[in-house]
């Protein structure tokens, strides 16, 4: 259920504003919001509010600037590694810091990413130039000291040529530089466009290769420095040996950062605390409206937290401060819900669509009734039932804290496989059928996979249908009266009468109500849809019988139930006759196979189904939504504890707040 939200006004000394908001951020109790242009705080703002309005952004842009720089560093170490510092470090201190590890981190990093880049480029060096050793065998036996005394030197090259155009210019333009005094041998690499290129000539002549092959007319992927000048063997053999040294080089380099920055995690670990609180501070001083000496600052708040946050305010907060109720707030209130701990998770179901406007009911409840109770229509099977409980206990524990929304989901999951289990007493199923030969599992009710349980099926989940349709129009004759909107009271009450008169003519002829009741059932029908044409009032009222028959389909719809849950128990009456069929050992992993699927499917289709229903068929009939959260203030960061001081020579809210004017701090703030 929704909890009853009021908005205050805090009225105090522009002094006392970071103080204030330190407060608010250590109780998580309230979410500002902005304050008007007409607030019942100073009405003439600073001359100077310009003024202050830049020094907060410049503040904000440099704790902004500060926090990258913390996240950098701390971002090669896992935070797990340290502890964090009960008390934040000054921003002198951590400056210091900082300027002492950059230069040494940054070099790491350089180091770490030119292996990385060598990682990544070498096997497509190896590949282009390991193709040319079987082609020139003779100068992949010679040495680089033998090259030497012959006069002769090896240019290795790695060309991106993907059409062919780049060997064909280097070779005209090496014979217009050397003549017939040189070789030259290529090889294409791994089809990426990459070619292997062997440049053999005499050793005087290398300069005027190497100024040619500068040119931008050549495209070519450079080989680094440490590697030219070789013999193709050489060359080969020693990128291979870089290589293999790689991954222990990265390794080393790893463990030399951590080293690193390990002694000063605590301080940093503190630090992105801290300038994290800071930021939202300052982000939360553009909220406020600044008078000369004073400031108002507005905020949301659940009722019974009112007088906890006054008494809070009043002991932290070192000057007077004035929290007063606004009557007639211009915005409207954020959600915050409520519920029993076993609807919580339905919360975010329900949000995951929208959340509810102000006022306007809420579903968790309902929602946390009646989607496990059809998710167990739909699965209806005692084995099936007890393993996905037992999955989505796995899944909680193992997400609780790292994804809270699947965690929640794996708590509805829970819940659904429970009404599986007793849906499965009710319709007799183990594992599909093989509870009923191997065990002589009974139905209590009935047995969905019998010839003669097709139309029990479909009546009950019609009914379920129609009593789930009409609660949501009954809350929506509700939310309609509530609202004023008497016409759209008028037509869901004659859809309303409408469905009933449908559902009494069925029963009679159905022979489940006595006939004496067909009269009356066909008095409502008649007087509901007089009611539907009339009540929307001139031409949309032609449109009332499609909205009627759109009813009637949403009812329909719900035959959904009865399909998921058949085809459930068919997949499992396969599962097991084809591991009847087979012999033993293969019976039981085919058995196994099918059954596991049809876990699955269990898991995912059901859930889909149940929240299909609720978003199509149910809640249209009374919910809008459109609600904004409730975001404590505070709620995202880890504030500083109580004796601790914000980093910096003084809070950062104050300095942002601060006029050129002296304060008077004997000034009384009085609201009118």
């Amino acid at each position: 259920m929704q909890v009853g939200m009021t908005q205050i006004e805090i009225l105090g000394r522009r002094a006392d504003l970071d103080a204030v908001l330190c407060t608010l951020q250590r109780l998580r109790a309230v979410q500002l919001a902005p304050a008007p242009s007409t607030a019942a705080g100073p009405p003439v703002l600073n001359p100077t509010a310009d003024q202050a309005a830049d020094q907060a952004a410049d503040k904000h842009l440099a704790t902004t600037q500060l926090r990258e720089r913390v996240e950098a560093v701390l971002g090669l170490v896992p935070a797990e590694t340290g502890l964090a510092s009960p008390r934040p470090t000054h921003d002198h201190e951590l400056h210091r810091l900082l300027l002492r590890l950059e230069p040494e981190v940054a070099e790491l990093i350089a180091t770490r990413d030119a292996l990385r880049s060598e990682a990544e480029l070498l096997p497509r060096y190896l590949a282009a130039l390991g193709d040319l050793t079987p082609l020139v065998p003779e100068l992949n036996r010679l040495t680089d000291s033998e090259l030497a005394a012959a006069h002769l030197a090896t240019v290795a090259l790695v060309l991106d040529d993907p059409d062919g155009r780049v060997i064909a210019q280097l070779a005209e333009q090496l014979r217009e530089l050397l003549g017939d005094r040189h070789l030259l041998v290529t090889a294409r690499g791994d089809g990426s466009g990459t070619v292997g290129a062997l440049l053999v000539t005499s050793s005087d002549r290398v300069a005027a290769v190497e100024q040619l092959l500068g040119s931008d007319q050549i495209s070519q992927v450079t080989i680094p420095g440490k590697f030219s000048g070789r013999s193709l063997a050489g060359t080969v053999a020693e990128m291979r040996t870089e290589l293999a040294e790689v991954p222990e080089l990265l390794s080393r380099n790893a463990e030399q950062l951590a080293e690193l920055v390990r002694p000063a995690l605590p301080a940093l670990l503190a630090a992105r605390r801290d300038l994290a609180a800071r930021a939202e501070r300052l982000a939360a001083v553009e909220l406020a409206a600044l008078g000369e000496r004073t400031f108002a600052l507005r905020a949301w708040l659940p009722r019974g937290d009112l007088d906890p946050v006054r008494q809070s305010l009043r002991e932290r907060v070192p000057g007077p401060t004035v929290v007063a109720e606004v009557a007639d707030p211009e915005q409207a209130p954020p959600i915050l819900l409520r519920n029993p701990s076993l609807a919580r998770p339905f919360e975010r179901l329900v949000a995951f669509l929208a959340w509810p406007r102000p006022g306007e009911p809420d579903p968790t409840l309902l929602m946390a009734v009646v989607f496990p109770f059809l998710f167990g229509v739909m699965v209806g099977d005692v084995a099936y039932g007890l393993i996905l409980v037992l999955l989505g206990w796995l899944l909680r524990r193992k997400l609780a804290e790292r994804n809270p929304f699947l965690a929640d989901v794996a708590r509805v999951l829970v819940i659904g496989g429970w009404w599986s289990v007793v849906f499965g007493f009710l319709f007799g199923e183990l594992l599909g059928n093989f509870g009923r030969y191997a065990f002589g599992f009974p139905a209590l009710w009935f047995y969905r996979g019998s010839p003669d349980a097709l139309t029990p099926l479909l009546l009950f989940v019609i009914a379920i249908g129609a009593v789930h349709v009409l609660l949501g129009l009954a809350l929506g004759v509700w939310s309609s009266v509530r609202d004023r909107h008497l016409r759209h009271a008028a037509e869901r009450v004659g859809t309303l009468v409408v469905l009933i008169g449908l559902f009494g003519i069925a029963a009679v002829a159905a022979a489940a109500l006595p006939r004496t009741l067909m009269t009356p059932a066909l008095a409502l029908l008649v007087i509901g849809l007089v009611l539907a044409v009339l009540a929307p009032g001139g031409a949309a009222g032609l449109l009332a019988p499609l909205e009627l028959i759109s009813a009637i389909g949403k009812v329909l719809s719900y035959l959904r139930l009865a399909a998921v849950g058949l085809a459930s128990v068919y997949l499992a009456v396969v599962a097991n006759e084809l591991g009847a069929q087979a012999p033993l050992l293969l019976g039981v992993v085919v058995a196994t196979f099918f059954h596991a699927l049809n876990v699955a499917l269990a898991a995912f289709s059901p859930m889909i189904q149940s929240l299909r229903l609720h978003y199509v068929e149910f809640f249209p009939n009374f919910y809008t939504g459109g609600g904004a959260p409730f975001t404590p203030f505070g709620a995202e960061v880890s504030v500083i504890e109580d004796g601790d001081q914000p980093t910096g020579a003084a809070g950062p809210a104050l300095a942002a707040a601060e006029a050129a004017q002296p304060d008077d701090r004997r000034e009384v703030v009085v609201t009118g």
